[in-house]
């Protein structure tokens, strides 16, 4: 294979390995150190990429510095021949530590006042998306492969995509150094691709931890669901799915090891807590039998008693106070000294939790590993639990996970059916992802399409991205997630009648995704008919649908949908997680009439028992007796700026649109607190899925040309564009 030299950058030089019969590219960028030290496997690596029909364009970056390889990626995106559908950032390639831009991400909301390495998000979309626009602020001074941008307020507002990108970043503590790590994984990631060309997704595994959507049995068999009509065959003899819960065993993590472990599992999604190094299996063992819960009440005061004298803190007192508050006997809080005792607990822990460890010790096989958990995916720390199964022994080469907190009320198997079609992983990941997620090894992994016809899915998002003819055609399409997608182009290509289409799709659909994916695309117009398909949505039969549904409502407002939310506190008052959604919707919604319309639904509705009725209008009086204190402080100047900006600080996660006037008398009030105004114009920019939308929108046009203050200005032009879709 030849090498053509094509052009030398300042940041980069970039030569074309030719693919043949193919449209689309690949662009390959490596740190100088890393390729020296993995040349051969980079090779090959790029050839197993050709391969599969696309061109890759080799960059390897000598300037250090994101803005050169973001330029660069630009250009190849640009090219008329052969553009870049993709990339991957291997080895030591600059992470942009993004500010500014919480609400890009699925629930990071942490003070930025803090340490910049913690109130910071890593994010690739800085390379991905190049409607995003940053101002870069300043390398990290302790590590120098951090650089701090922030998200513009002119730039765009929303992500959406050119290409996907993905990270092949090695252990800093792995089992070898991270060029052998690098090496072994490229030639693994070569030889799966190579041996396994017919590979079709025939072996799938679902595993939930402890604590995960409030435990709700309800959202777990809605998953399950719901998997079955993106997965149709997998529940077919030939094929082999199973679902673990986290309480199946204790503990259970034995069982996930296992799992991991089989040679032939395709896809292995988790939905769990976790942090860079761990994956939360299970809590302390349930039971209502009294040995149980003695010996967890001991094991709870051991850590207690233990954690605080390890802090620092007198070991007496601390007895003495777990003692008196929990009135139990001084011996049980004295154990945690015990050498004995001490030894079993911390093998206990470890028996509830995977630890980096724990895989490194093991070869995972699943080729595709999901960790829909928060900071599993944190590829700028040394070590991060998605790069132990990837720089590993084993057949695991692709990950999708994410660099700091996320949701766990998401659509986490978003398209994910569209991979049974041969759907690259990283084509799937960059319709999927927020601020924080990334895929996490070898973007053009693909399974074998396991369909029946010749339609191409890679084609279609890529040749006939911009087609609407092509896309609604698709429309007729028996697969679900194929109509899911049609209906994502069509919205994100503009069709004329996309309101109407994604209305007539949610009343007209029998598949529970196809009416998902038109609620949420909806919200993302936020007009009548989405008020419309929301009155509906909150009975749909899907789980998901009317967990988003309850969540939307309280966001938008609207006293229409009142008796939406008064049915669903009647009927799927079993749904752990509804529940939750309508109580975290009481800040948002009118609670007096929200209690009358409950009372007279309820009115002549046969109950065998009042209690839970009971006790959800006493959560909605104390709720309401709550707003009705706290709401006033926020313009009340007597009070300190802190206790305000607190207050302020909540609307981001409860944006209540019958409070925004608060939120825009305080901004508009040039004699108060700077810092203040610009925490409550930044509070109103949460308010995209209001009814009062426009209204926000309008009133803050308004302060544009007379608002003096330049941090103030700044925060109104970018709540402008949030509001906007911009």
């Amino acid at each position: 294979m030849k090498y053509r030299l094509l052009i030398i950058l300042l940041a980069a030089f970039t030569v074309a390995l030719q693919a043949k019969k193919t449209s689309n590219g690949f662009a390959i960028v490596i740190d100088s150190a890393s390729y020296q030290q993995a040349e051969n496997e980079v090779k090959r690596y790029a050839e197993s990429i050709e391969a599969d029909g696309l061109k890759t364009y080799l960059i390897i970056d000598r300037w250090f510095h994101p803005d050169s390889i973001k330029q660069e990626l630009k250009r190849l995106y640009h090219v008329k021949k052969n553009p870049i559908e993709g990339a991957v950032l291997i080895g030591d390639i600059p992470i942009v530590m993004v500010r500014d831009a919480q609400h890009l991400t699925s629930a990071f909301k942490m003070n930025q006042k803090r340490d910049w390495q913690q109130s910071s998000v890593a994010s690739d979309r800085f390379y991905d998306d190049f409607d995003l626009s940053f101002d870069f602020l300043r390398q990290d001074s302790l590590k120098p492969l951090f650089f701090y941008y922030s998200l513009r307020p002119d730039s765009k507002q929303t992500i959406r995509s050119d290409i996907y990108t993905a990270r092949i970043k090695p252990l800093e503590k792995g089992k070898k150094d991270k060029y052998a790590q690098l090496r072994d994984y490229l030639t693994k990631v070569v030889d799966v691709k190579t041996k396994e060309k017919n590979n079709i997704i025939d072996n799938l595994s679902v595993a939930r931890g402890y604590g995960y959507n409030s435990e709700s049995k309800v959202a777990w068999s809605g998953e399950q669901l719901a998997l079955k009509e993106q997965f149709p065959t997998l529940f077919n003899p030939e094929s082999y799915v199973k679902f673990m819960d986290f309480d199946s065993y204790w503990p259970m993590k034995p069982y996930w090891m296992n799992e991991i472990l089989r040679p032939d599992l395709d896809i292995m999604l988790f939905h769990h807590h976790g942090s860079n190094d761990r994956q939360y299996v299970n809590g302390y063992k349930s039971g209502s039998d009294t040995n149980t819960s003695i010996e967890n009440i001991k094991i709870y005061l051991r850590s207690k008693v233990s954690s605080a004298v390890k802090k620092g803190k007198d070991k007496e007192e601390t007895i003495a106070y777990y003692t008196n508050l929990l009135d139990v006997p001084r011996a049980w809080c004295e154990e945690a000294f015990d050498p004995v005792l001490m030894e079993k607990d911390s093998v206990m822990n470890a028996s509830l939790e995977i630890s980096v460890d724990d895989i490194l010790a093991i070869s995972p096989n699943a080729r595709f590993v999901m960790f829909d958990a928060c900071y599993n995916g944190s590829f700028y720390e040394d070590e991060y639990i998605a790069g132990a199964y990837l720089f590993n022994n084993g057949k695991t080469v692709v990950t999708q996970a994410n660099t700091v907190n996320t949701i766990q009320d998401k659509w986490p198997d978003k398209f994910l059916g569209l991979l049974d079609h041969g759907l690259r992983i990283g084509q799937w990941g960059k319709y999927t992802h927020f601020l924080e997620t990334h895929i996490l090894g070898d973007p053009t992994f693909r399974f074998a399409k396991n369909s029946a016809g010749d339609f191409d899915i890679n084609d279609a998002l890529t040749i006939h991205r911009n087609d609407n003819r092509f896309w609604r055609k698709a429309l007729a399409s028996p697969d679900v997630d194929i109509q899911a997608m049609a209906l994502q182009m069509l919205y994100e290509n503009n069709d004329p009648g996309i309101s109407d289409l994604l209305r007539k799709s949610y009343f007209e659909s029998f598949d529970m995704i196809v009416r998902l994916q038109s609620l949420m695309l909806l919200s993302r117009l936020n007009n009548d008919a989405f008020v419309e398909v929301l009155a509906a949505a909150a009975t749909d039969s899907y789980e998901l649908t009317k967990r988003y549904t309850l969540d939307f409502i309280g966001k938008n407002g609207s006293e229409e949908l009142l008796p939406a939310v008064a049915r669903a506190i009647l009927n799927d008052n079993t749904s752990k997680r509804i529940n939750f959604k309508i109580s975290s919707a009481y800040r948002m919604l009118n609670l007096d009439k929200l209690e009358a319309e409950l009372l007279n639904q309820s009115e002549n509705r046969p109950l065998y028992a009042r209690e839970m009725l009971d006790n959800t209008l006493k959560s909605i009086r104390s709720a309401n007796q709550s707003k009705k204190r706290d709401i006033p402080s926020i313009s009340d100047k007597s009070i300190s700026v802190s206790k305000r900006a607190s207050e302020i600080s909540r609307f981001r996660n409860h944006p209540a649109s019958d409070e925004a006037d608060i939120l825009l008398s305080v901004l508009a009030d040039r004699t108060d607190d700077p810092e203040l105004r610009t925490a409550a114009v930044e509070a109103l920019g949460w308010y995209n899925y209001s009814y009062h939308k426009e209204y926000i929108i309008g009133q803050l046009q308004q302060l544009v040309s007379t608002e003096s203050n330049e941090t103030v200005l700044s925060e109104i032009k970018k709540s402008i564009n949030r509001l906007s879709g911009q």
